[in-house]
């Protein structure tokens, strides 16, 4: 292997770019170069033979013109077609400039640039128009203002071994995408316009990569998991992809009203009019510096709390999010709140795949370790919004956290967030098909419960490098520590190979039963790889509670 091939960017540990001559894709706006890489499975992988060995890497394809000048804060308009090959062989500029996370779980790298409404295409087959391979579309995470489609992470080489084209979205973060921008052609929500966008150009361009554009999964994680339910509710979306999978997605309601709010906040921290040429006078950095001051009246603040009990409270009592710009239910472009979509019947017949690690954000109950000092944790909990019976079934859910009442407050917080909203979804689902008279698709339930990292907690994040099979990447190391187990990829990452192509997972629909499929749980000592079990159930009796 030459010094170029090592040091090039598509260079992963289970890709590695050949020598040959990429291939060359003609998409409906021109033609663009991509570069072949060599497949490289984990020698201990145990799933299914290969079905290609090759995966060919498209970075930075543009599906809109560049939202800068006259475009910044506009609605995006379609890339216009192009003459001349383009290169599309390193990754492109990205929305990110810098993260709001100082240690980041996923490798979410920044590349500079003002052309960054892109994609990146992952194909064993590309200018088959004849493979008609399902077609997996990532949109990445990052709290709605970081993460980068760029990351190794997201590289879909595995998937392509296994017969899927995969595609990941870059869009726009923060206020440029979320923010309220009087006098813009779309004053909410521009970002849930650029991920449309991008499906439309995949319904328009991906048959030519080899995939079928009647096969598409739409999947994130975090606030890309709630990006993908979102798209539920916008009318514009409608078609254009037909399974979903959402890996702890977390959806805040958020009003108009609040959004204008956060706006006015905004300008005000820089000084600036609250109008379309006020907000342009200002840089992307400026923007994203002062976003960081303002916190959303409607949140939880949950990282600022001490009290357990008022946190229990906040975050059990309201769906509001102390993150200052995120999805909108503008009435136009996101129709309605998601719960009340879902409950009208939007999406019913396309299948869900969504769950959660079991500790994503457990962590928040380590600041409450000295007020909980001399409490009564079943006290606690009671007061903070649970009734007895429930406070009792959440104790005995945690066994590990038995000696540590405060981490129990920190489960309860993480599962209020991530587990709660995939039982508001799958019961509005519920609704839907037995008001309609009729059967929905299915609503499918996971966990992943395999503690590891420097908390030995299932944390958020973790479950990526499962899904995407990627645990040769370096990075997996710094978030999961050594000796992340190859056989527990192998299950997760076929069981999602297995629902883009099926819609089925392999298991009963959580609606009835409450079953799903737990994965990795080695809270006991031995890892238990998957077990079909009764998940969310607390959660599902917190819903009912609340109505």
């Amino acid at each position: 292997m030459s010094e170029l091939t090592r040091q090039h960017v598509a260079s992963t540990p289970i890709a590695v770019p050949t020598t040959e001559e990429g291939p060359r894709v003609e998409t409906t706006a021109g033609p663009v170069r991509g570069l072949w890489r060599r497949i490289v499975s984990a020698p201990d992988r145990q799933g299914p033979a290969p079905l290609f060995t090759r995966s060919a890497a498209f970075y930075g394809i543009p599906y809109a013109e560049v939202p800068f000048g006259e475009r910044r804060f506009m609605a995006p308009v379609r890339r216009a077609g192009w003459t001349q090959e383009r290169t599309a062989l390193t990754p492109s500029a990205t929305p990110q400039r810098g993260s709001i996370f100082d240690d980041p779980a996923i490798p979410e790298p920044s590349v500079p640039g003002e052309d960054f409404l892109t994609v990146n295409v992952f194909t064993p087959t590309p200018g088959d128009e004849g493979a008609r391979l399902p077609v997996l579309v990532w949109i990445h995470g990052g709290g709605w203002s970081s993460g980068s489609h760029n990351s190794p992470w997201y590289d879909g080489a595995a998937f392509n071994r296994d017969g899927v084209v995969t595609v990941s979205v870059a869009y726009r973060l923060g206020y440029d995408g979320y923010g309220w921008v009087p006098g813009s052609d779309a004053p909410y929500n521009r970002a849930v316009l650029d991920q449309v966008m991008a499906l439309e150009w995949v319904r328009d361009n991906i048959a030519r990569f080899g995939g079928d554009p009647e096969q598409v999964t739409v999947a994130g994680q975090s606030a890309g998991g709630g990006n993908s339910m979102v798209l539920l509710a916008v009318p514009r979306a409608k078609g254009l992809f037909h399974r979903i999978i959402s890996q702890s997605g977390a959806l805040p309601e958020r009003s108009a009203s609040t959004t204008q709010e956060m706006s006015r906040t905004l300008a005000q921290v820089l000084g600036v009019e609250l109008s379309l040429e006020g907000i342009r006078s200002a840089t992307y950095d400026e923007v994203f510096e002062a976003s960081r001051k303002v916190t959303a009246p409607d949140g939880a603040g949950l990282a600022g709390l001490a009290d357990p009990v008022e946190a229990l409270r906040g975050v059990l009592s309201q769906s509001g999010s102390d993150i200052p710009f995120l999805p909108t239910v503008d009435g136009e472009v996101i129709a309605l709140d998601e719960v009340e979509a879902l409950r009208s019947g939007w999406g019913a017949k396309v299948p869900v795949l969504a769950g959660s690690t079991m500790h994503d954000f457990a962590f928040a109950g380590l600041g409450m370790a000295e007020a909980m000092k001399g409490k009564d944790l079943r006290e606690v909990l009671v007061a903070g919004g649970l009734s007895e019976e429930i406070a009792e079934r959440v104790i005995a859910a945690h066994p590990e956290h038995a000696d540590a009442p405060h981490m129990v407050v920190g489960d309860l917080i993480s599962d209020a967030t991530f587990h709660k909203v995939v039982a508001e979804w799958f019961l509005a689902r519920q609704e839907a098909a037995a008001g309609e008279g009729t059967t929905s698709a299915g609503s499918y339930a996971y966990e992943f419960a395999y503690c590891a990292g420097p908390l030995h907690m299932a944390t958020h994040c973790m479950d990526i490098p499962f899904t995407f099979d990627c645990l040769a990447d370096p990075y997996c190391e710094h978030t999961l520590g050594g000796g992340a187990p190859q056989e527990l990829a192998d299950a997760m990452h076929g069981v999602w190979v297995s629902f883009i192509r099926e819609g089925q997972p392999g298991w009963e629909s959580w609606t009835e039963r409450s079953v799903g499929r737990c994965f990795g749980d080695n809270r006991a000592g031995e890892m238990s790889l998957q077990e079909d079990r009764v998940l969310f159930d607390t959660d599902r009796d917190l819903v009912a509670a609340s109505r």
